[in-house]
């Protein structure tokens, strides 16, 4: 087997590694099984572990469980046996999103009886894996047995997980195993000559005597009657020599657990405490709050939210904005570090391949081999219609509510470069999208599959496409802007960016709304014809106040109609469209976000009731959840045909706006309107459903000044209480 060389700028220097040229799945399984449901799901910074249902990675499994850092799969084996029989998992705990407790007992085997073996798992994600392994005897007489761990690394990049077939890859190196038998390195150099490296430690002191041999751990345990032994591991990942920086205070499994969970709770501090009269309700935010917080993303230019694991660990333009908009009352630094890290990616030049402009906010980043290598332009990709409009909505509301005029002004460069490009976009009198190259999407909006955006007779819509949404987001981020602008002494600005809003509002519901359907159009084809699918779609244009009351309350009647909304909630598309499908991806199926996103319109409409009765039916689709957790999507199907929501085969879990929508739909029902630049906080006629009928915000900061807030319903009325107030902030409350 040939040397492997590592390639750097000014040598060649040779590797203590072989390369590996046996295939790696030869003689080994594929795991096959129900679409990858469920899942048990640990992340922290740009690590994430995706396990089975068993709490393990089945070897060659084609379902992307693993252990991932930056797109690339560093394990993508991990499995256990007593004496070469599979564990049988008893209970698990996964609450806290980076660490987990599984706990298992022993098969029947020719040494040992069927359970009388106790082997508890803890793990915790912190800068490296740390796992404790503790195993106890429940025999009535001393036993020996062997414990073995199997590891191996695919080092796949996330795109080939997603299936992705590639014409050629790079070297995987055979294991190579440190002189004390405690130690395996698991290697692989990809085509861009970058050493990638999975670097595992275990510490075997509690057994009789340990063996490493090919990726596999086998470890001898005499254990008495009543007693127990533990062992521990501890894996860190490697690119080009360079190991993820790992914090000093994490040495073994309890530091890194405790490490982990003081930085959780301290991040909490930023974040406003919301308690209910509603125990499960509260337990649903608490498990959405986590996931918001282990999907926030480090990226090389600051912090981002990923979208959702496994598939979408990564950070998105249009995801990142919307879900820090859900979450700005209650977590105001996540929407400014969402600003800073889009601003930071902003593009700088045109660049077809990337969809890339100047001015342009990115779709979607990458930093697997895939993206160094350029072989696909996620480097970032840029190809999105809404990004722009959304990180401006988002800014400007931020500003809102923090009064933060120097960081308004600060950002205003960047700002500047995203209206000039969106006035390039919408030189057509709106804004369209078209695939700039063959590696781009085709469709650029949310609902961004092949076949999203057709007619409706099923003909697919030829771009370049203009979707209602878009145009719906960029009136409001005309509007956001021009008040930003106001603050900043940009009065003309402030006054053209105003004009250009009210002259899209009288083309758009002119050129957009179908008489014969009392409905807008999801969107204008290449010819100016009205893409005449009935969609979700035009339920988020209603926040933005681009339609007059009277066509925005048919817009809500049609949205709330049988055809589309469900006792799970509003579906993608109606039931009686041509294309409509309730296991499709966006032609039919229930997506949380959309929900919580039409409430908003729904709200500033009056349209309390409906608000409320999606809010009941998001909440029951959570209680039905083993875990308490809205999913990306489910299954169009109402409770007629189901008694619970049917599983999307492959949905991100947790996703980072299914997780907001919780926060939003709160929003939503506390109708907050603040003013940080002239210390008011309005609190417009507060209204919650019958059966959430207390919430308390505690530490709710609009500029400098902090309020705690108390709102309560009784017999359909509802009243708001200041319960303390710090800072200069006047509060008016219009009950």
């Amino acid at each position: 087997m040939a040397r492997a060389k590592k390639v750097s700028a000014d040598t060649e220097q040779e590797l203590p590694y072989v390369v590996d040229s046996r295939p790696l799945c030869q003689g080994m399984r594929f795991v096959l099984t129900d679409a990858a449901h469920p899942r048990k799901v640990l992340k922290h910074g740009s690590h994430f572990l995706v396990l089975d249902a068993a709490g393990m990675i089945p070897a060659c499994n084609t379902l992307g469980y693993g252990y991932y850092r930056d797109d690339t799969r560093y394990i993508s084996q991990w499995e256990m046996a007593l004496d070469d029989a599979p564990i049988s998992l008893l209970s698990s705990r996964i609450e806290d999103g980076f660490s987990a407790t599984l706990f298992y007992t022993n098969p029947q085997t020719a040494n040992l009886q069927q359970q009388r073996i106790t082997l508890l798992r803890e793990v915790v994600l912190g800068d490296a894996l740390y796992e404790r392994i503790t195993l106890e005897n429940f025999h009535s007489e001393e036993v020996e047995f062997d414990l073995t761990i199997s590891l191996q690394s695919d080092f796949a990049d996330m795109f080939e997980v997603r299936g992705l077939n590639l014409s050629q890859r790079g070297e995987r190196m055979v294991p190579l195993s440190g002189k004390d038998g405690r130690c395996l390195s698991l290697a692989y150099k990809g085509l861009d000559g970058l050493l990638q490296e999975t670097l595992i430690d275990i510490d075997a002191s509690g057994a009789q005597r340990a063996s490493l041999q090919d990726g596999r751990f086998t470890i001898r345990f005499r254990l008495p009657v009543r007693q127990s032994r533990s062992i521990s591991l501890k894996v860190l990942t490697r690119l080009n020599g360079k190991t993820a920086p790992v914090s000093h205070d994490e040495v073994d499994y309890a530091s890194a657990l405790k490490l982990a969970t003081n930085r959780y709770l301290n991040w909490c501090k930023s974040v406003v405490d919301i308690q209910t009269c509603q125990e499960l309700f509260d337990v649903s935010l608490n498990r959405s709050l986590k996931d918001i917080y282990i999907l926030r993303q480090p990226t090389p230019k600051g912090i981002g939210l990923a979208a959702g694991i496994p598939w979408y660990c990564a950070v998105f333009g249009r995801d990142s904005a919307i879900t820090a908009l859900q979450l700005l009352p209650f977590a105001p630094e996540l929407a400014r570090e969402t600003i800073e890290v889009l601003a930071a990616y902003q593009g700088q030049k045109d660049d077809l391949y990337k969809a890339e402009h100047p001015g342009r906010i990115m779709h979607e980043l990458r930093l697997g081999e895939l993206a160094r290598r350029a072989e696909i332009p996620h480097s970032p990709y840029y190809g999105t219609v809404d990004a722009t409009q959304l990180w401006l909505i988002l800014y400007g509301q931020y500003v809102s509510w923090s009064g933060d005029i120097e960081f308004a002004r600060r950002l205003w460069g960047s700002v500047y470069l995203a209206l000039d490009w969106l006035d390039r976009a919408s030189g057509s009198g709106y804004i369209t999208y078209q695939r700039e190259s063959p590696h781009g999407l085709e469709n650029q909006g949310w609902k961004d599959s092949g076949d999203s955006v057709m007619h409706r007779d099923g003909r697919l819509a030829n771009p370049p496409i203009a979707l209602c949404e878009a145009q719906a987001y960029l009136y409001q981020a005309w509007q956001e802007v021009a008040s930003v602008a106001v603050l900043l002494g940009k009065s003309e600005i402030a006054d053209s960016l105003v004009v250009k809003a009210r002259s899209l509002k009288d083309r758009f519901q002119r050129d957009f709304w179908m008489s014969d359907e009392n409905f807008l159009a999801l969107a204008l084809d290449r010819d100016g014809c009205q893409v005449g699918s009935i969609s979700s779609n035009p339920g988020h244009c209603l926040a933005s106040g681009i339609l007059d009351e009277d066509k925005a309350h048919l817009v809500a009647d049609r949205l709330m109609s049988l055809e589309l909304h469900t006792s799970w909630g509003i579906r993608t598309l109606s039931s009686g469209a041509s294309s409509f499908n309730p296991i499709s991806y966006h032609n039919g199926s229930i997506w949380p976000h959309d929900n919580s996103m039409i409430t908003e319109g729904l709200r500033k409409v009056g349209r309390v009731e409906d608000v409320h009765s999606i809010m009941r039916e998001l909440f029951e689709v959570m209680l039905l959840q083993p875990d308490f957790r809205l999913p990306e999507l489910f299954c169009g199907f109402d409770k007629i045909d189901a008694a619970a929501p049917i599983n999307y085969p492959v949905s991100c879990s947790p996703q980072a706006w299914a997780a907001g929508s919780i926060f939003q739909l709160l929003k939503v029902c506390l109708n907050f309107e603040p003013d940080a630049a002239r210390g008011i906080l309005r609190v417009r006629e507060p209204a919650l459903p019958d059966w959430l009928d207390t919430i308390t915000l505690t530490g709710l900061r609009v500029g400098a000044a902090s309020v705690d807030v108390k709102v309560t319903s009784q017999a359909g009325s509802t009243s708001c209480q200041i319960l303390r107030k710090e800072g200069n902030l006047r509060v008016i409350i219009e009950c």
